[in-house]
């Protein structure tokens, strides 16, 4: 049987999201001096391209997308909330087993991405909702178009 690629629609967000959790990765990894360049471009990448993949959709679309990736980070979140910060006996149990500084590291990486993301597409659903969005007319057009009727 012949693999298949996932959809473009998937694969970009996906790809564009581990970019950018790599970025974070590196910013806590190494020295300040050295990680601070590739780190940031690595996540302006990442988000670029997080970005890229939701710019042709709807408000609505937008609306959902955002949503999403809160759920997804909140989902990410909650793994590395255990392991560095446990409130009680039962979740350092369940925080144990994410402990290493490999693990956390990751955890840390993921996180990171996971909200960086979410605020991204967010930040993109507030200005289509505005109307700063391809295809609709830029606030200026619609308040001169309401001067214009009147």
């Amino acid at each position: 049987m012949r693999p298949t690629l996932p959809a473009s629609s998937t694969l970009l967000p996906a790809v564009s999201a581990g970019i950018v959790a790599i970025g974070v990765t590196i910013n806590t990894g190494f020295p300040a001096s050295v990680r601070t360049v590739p780190a940031v471009l690595l996540i302006a990448a990442g988000l670029f391209g997080v970005a890229r993949s939701v710019r042709g959709r709807s408000v609505d679309s937008l609306r959902l997308a955002a949503r999403r990736w809160w759920v997804l980070a909140f989902a990410a979140f909650l793994p590395y909330g255990l392991a560095t910060a446990p409130s009680n006996e039962q979740a350092e149990a369940v925080g144990e087993a994410f402990s290493g500084p490999l693990a956390t590291t990751a955890l840390e990486g993921i996180a990171g991405a996971a909200i960086l993301c979410a605020v991204a597409v967010t930040v993109l659903y507030w200005f289509a909702r505005y109307g700063i969005h391809p295809g609709r007319p830029t606030p200026e057009e619609r308040i001169l178009d309401d001067q214009g009727s009147k």
